[in-house]
């Protein structure tokens, strides 16, 4: 009924290394995948977020701190895999 969605192109060992090594970078290609491409995830990344204590995904990707940047990370990794909460 919903929309098909492509597999992620990213693989265990490319996340986990994101995951380890979280960047700007890693943040938008996963946002793109997750998303299906650069219109949505742009706009995701311009969201804010109550998760984020109402910060955007862009700003924390943006912020060079590990810690929130890997929750971006782990934010997305669930909505790849539809696991909203």
């Amino acid at each position: 009924m919903g929309a098909s969605r492509t597999p992620a192109v990213t693989g265990p060992s490319e996340l986990k290394y994101q995951l380890e090594h979280p960047t700007a970078g890693f943040i938008w290609s996963r946002a793109v995948e997750a998303f299906g491409g650069e219109e949505l995830a742009k706009k995701w990344m311009e969201t804010s977020l109550p998760v984020l204590d109402r910060r955007t995904p862009q700003q924390c990707a943006d912020s060079g701190g590990a810690a929130k940047q890997r929750e971006v990370l782990m934010i997305l990794a669930r909505i790849e895999y539809g696991m909203f909460s």
